[in-house]
Parts: structure tokens; C-alpha cells; sequence
């Protein structure tokens, strides 16, 4: 079956829709996203040189083997997109190309049962505050300390309808939403992720999930740490530390109610 559903969720994501689609099923969203992509990477922040992309759009050989999830307003503007990449038998995944110095001491889970979250991009039209991180997220989130167990209690118990509504990022919200459901969909128990600092500690301040590190930083686009986060700790972690959120991420997006039962 052919995945591709469109959902629009108005709790925490009320002002956009959203798009999952499998590689190569739909080409002319695939190809908006790779326009992003080729906007931020290339034009934006550097990480990929403008001349190697003289088409205007940014896609490597992961593409093929990845499910795109896809954020557009409700005017039809793609706003944001990040894709799942799950290679086929033998082949790597791509933080293991960069990543080379990881942990010997730890099991990983069978390959076949994780994704690699990655190309995670915002449109900078999208980033409605004067202090968003490129993330779309107030750095607010982003520049507390997520060790700090005082600042975690005082945030959990201040937090009411207006304090998330402000401070909302409604489209990564959405993305992470569709990544949770693609996985319960699939079967996914673990993501693995490439993560810069600041990213790492705006996670743990929305999610209240600590990903365990796997590897030593390194150079992917940026310094990163690889980490990886397993499906069952992301509800405990999600459903202790914010309630409401969770509830909110258990709500099977209406549109592909058909698809999941």
C-alpha cells in the first residue's frame, strides 16, 4: 500500500497541514521539499556548496530509501519537512557515514526495526518570533539549562493553555507527531538522530526526553552528537513530564484512522 496521507490537527498545530509520503510516489511535493532543503543547507546555513546543486534542489542517495513527512500552511505552502530513512538490508544509515567514532559498549536494536531522522528544515518565512532558533522555536526553549531539575518543575507546573500557545512550535510539533505515528504504524522501536547541541536541548525541553548519546561529536553538516531514542521511552518520558502533550501525541491523526486499524 501506498503511503501518503494529509492531516490537519488543531490542538497543537492548528494553523498547518501535513503530508507523509514514501519516495518517489509523489514528485512534485518531493520536489518542493528538496527546493527547501537546497534553501536551507545550501543558501542558508552552508553546509552543502551552491555549485554541486545547479537545479536549485538538495537530494542524496537516502532519498530513495525514505518516507518524507511534510508541513505546508493552510494556504498550501510547504513550511517545513524532515524524512525517515530506513535502508534496505546492507546498506547503512547515513549518520554512519559521519559518525565513525561510536560507542563499542552498547547493543543497538535490529536494524530492521529503526529510522534515522534527518534533513529536519523550517522555512525561514516560518519562523514567526524575532528570537525563533532555525527550528521555528523560541530560543527560550532552547537557552535554559535541561539539567536543571528546579527550572523542569517550575515549567511543568506553570505551564497552562496560554503559556503553549505562545510558545508552541506548531510545526515541529506536527513533524514529530507524524514521526511518532509513522513509527507505531511500522513497527519503527528506535530512531536514531544527528543532533547539534542546541536541538539536543530544545528536545529535552519540549518532550522531556533525554536521547542517550551512541557516539563521540562529530562533523555532519555542523557538530553533532549521533543519539538514539527509543519509541517506548519517549511515551514515559512524554507522558510523565507533560501530560497534556502526551494526550495530544496519542490522538491518531484523523485522516489516516482508516490506514492504522
Amino acid at each position: 500500500m501506498t503511503e501518503e496521507t494529509t492531516t490537519r490537527d488543531s490542538s497543537y498545530s492548528p494553523h498547518f497541514t501535513f503530508k507523509i509520503f514514501a519516495a518517489e510516489t509523489d514528485p512534485s511535493d518531493e520536489r518542493l521539499v528538496f527546493a527547501l532543503r537546497y534553501q536551507v543547507y545550501c543558501l542558508e546555513r552552508f553546509f552543502l556548496p551552491v555549485e554541486n546543486y545547479p537545479t536549485g534542489i538538495e537530494q542524496d542517495e537516502y532519498d530513495a530509501c525514505s518516507t518524507h513527512i511534510a508541513a505546508y500552511s493552510l494556504t498550501g505552502y510547504l513550511v517545513g519537512s524532515l524524512r525517515l530513512v530506513t535502508p534496505v538490508n546492507g546498506y547503512s544509515f547515513p549518520f554512519e557515514e559521519h559518525c565513525t567514532e561510536l560507542f563499542t559498549d552498547r547493543d543497538h536494536p535490529p536494524r530492521n526495526k529503526c529510522t534515522e531522522i534527518s534533513r529536519l528544515v523550517i522555512s525561514k518565512l516560518y519562523r514567526r518570533r524575532t528570537n525563533d532558533t532555525i527550528y521555528g522555536v523560541s530560543s527560550q526553549l532552547v537557552e535554559e539549562n535541561p539539567g536543571d531539575q528546579d527550572i523542569n518543575d517550575r515549567r511543568r507546573e506553570k505551564r497552562d493553555d496560554s503559556e503553549r500557545r505562545k510558545l508552541q512550535p506548531e510545526i515541529l510539533l506536527g513533524l514529530l507527531k507524524h514521526v511518532y505515528w509513522h513509527c507505531k504504524r511500522h513497527g519503527i522501536s528506535h530512531a536514531y538522530m544527528a543532533l547539534e547541541k542546541p536541538l539536543l536541548r530544545l528536545l529535552h525541553r519540549l518532550l522531556f526526553c533525554s536521547l542517550e548519546p551512541i557516539g563521540e561529536q562529530a562533523d555532519y553538516y555542523g557538530p553533532v552528537i549521533p543519539c538514539i531514542l527509543s519509541v517506548e521511552y519517549f511515551e514515559q518520558a512524554l507522558s510523565s513530564g507533560d501530560p497534556l502533550l502526551f494526550a495530544w501525541f496519542q490522538e491518531v491523526p484523523t485522516e489516516t484512522m482508516s490506514i492504522i486499524l
